[in-house]
C-alpha cells in the first residue's frame, strides 16, 4: 500500500510541474505575440494617422500669398527666361515645409517668359493679343528665405502692380497670372469703333468728320491715338496724338496707324511692389 501511495503522489506531482510547464510556455509565447503586435501596429497607426490628415490639411490651409518688394531690374526689352529677379518679402508666410519666413527676407524668383510689344497691326492678327501690341512678362518665385519652394508662386491674377515711379506705365496681371501694361482695351475699341461707325453713316461727309473727330480725340487723350498709355519718353503727346488721329481717321488709316504705333513692353523697377500667389492646382 505504501509503495502505492507513493507511485500516485510522484504522478501527481509531475502532472503538475508538467501542466505549469506547459502553462508558463503558453504565457509567454502570448506575451511575444503582444510585443509583435505592438511593434507591428504603431507605424501602422501612424502612417493611417498621416494620411487621412493630408487631404484635411490642404483643405483648410489656404493659398499661401506674399508681397514682394523687388530690388532688381527686369527691363522686358533685353529680359530672357532664366533671368534672375531678386525682392524682399513683406509679409510673414508659413512655406509648405511648414517653416515660417518673416518681414525682410530675401526673395529669389526667375523669368519664366517674355512677350515682346508689337505694332498695333501685328496684333490685330493674334487672337491673344488683339488690340493690344503691349508686350508680357511671366515670372515665379523660387526661393524665400533660403529655402526652396516646392510649388508655382506666381503673381496673383487679377491684381496690380504698385509702381515706385508713380509716372512709369501702370502694371497688372491678368488671369493666367502674366504682367502686362494696364490699357483700356475695350473701351478704346469701342471709341474707334463708333467714330467709324459714325463716319459711315455721314455719307461722303464723313471723309471730313473721319479725320476732324480722330485729331480731337487723339489731342484730347493721346492714348486713344497711340493705342497703349503713353510715357514721358515719347514726349509732346498731345501734338502727336492729334496727327495720329488725324492719320487714324482717313479712310483706309488704321492700316498706317496700325503699322506705325507700337506697344510697350513690361519692365519692373526696384521698388515695385507685386503680389504672389501659390498656383491652386498644385494643391
Amino acid at each position: 500500500m505504501y509503495n502505492f501511495y507513493m507511485r500516485f503522489w510522484n504522478l501527481t506531482l509531475l502532472t503538475c510541474v508538467l501542466v505549469s510547464s506547459v502553462a508558463s510556455s503558453a504565457l509567454a509565447a502570448d506575451a511575444d505575440k503582444r510585443q509583435i503586435a505592438v511593434r507591428a501596429g504603431a507605424p501602422l497607426q501612424a502612417s493611417a494617422s498621416h494620411s487621412a490628415a493630408a487631404p484635411f490639411a490642404k483643405g483648410i490651409v489656404p493659398l499661401m500669398r506674399f508681397r514682394v518688394k523687388l530690388t532688381s531690374n527686369v527691363d522686358g526689352s533685353v529680359a530672357q527666361v532664366g533671368d534672375p529677379v531678386h525682392g524682399e518679402l513683406l509679409d510673414t508666410i508659413m512655406l509648405p515645409n511648414g517653416h515660417y519666413v518673416g518681414l525682410g527676407a530675401h526673395v529669389v524668383g526667375e523669368v519664366t517668359q517674355v512677350d515682346h510689344s508689337k505694332s498695333l497691326l501685328k496684333a490685330d492678327f493674334s487672337a491673344k493679343h488683339w488690340r493690344n501690341s503691349n508686350g508680357l512678362l511671366s515670372v515665379k518665385i523660387t526661393q524665400v528665405g533660403g529655402k526652396d519652394l516646392l510649388v508655382d508662386t506666381i503673381p496673383a491674377a487679377k491684381t496690380r502692380v504698385e509702381r515706385a515711379d508713380k509716372k512709369a506705365p501702370p502694371l497688372g496681371v491678368d488671369g493666367q497670372g502674366e504682367i502686362t501694361i494696364k490699357y483700356n482695351t475695350a473701351g478704346y475699341t469701342a471709341a474707334n469703333a463708333a467714330i467709324t461707325g459714325g463716319c459711315f453713316a455721314a455719307g461722303p461727309a464723313g471723309l471730313i468728320i473721319g479725320p476732324v473727330v480722330g485729331a480731337a480725340a487723339g489731342a484730347a487723350d493721346p492714348t486713344f491715338a497711340y493705342g497703349r498709355p503713353v510715357t514721358e519718353a515719347d514726349g509732346h503727346t498731345h501734338v502727336k496724338g492729334f496727327f495720329k488721329g488725324l492719320v487714324g481717321g482717313l479712310p483706309g488709316g488704321f492700316l498706317i496707324s496700325g503699322a506705325t504705333n507700337r506697344g510697350l513692353n513690361v519692365s519692373l523697377q526696384p521698388g515695385d511692389i507685386i503680389v504672389f500667389q501659390e498656383r491652386a492646382q498644385d494643391r
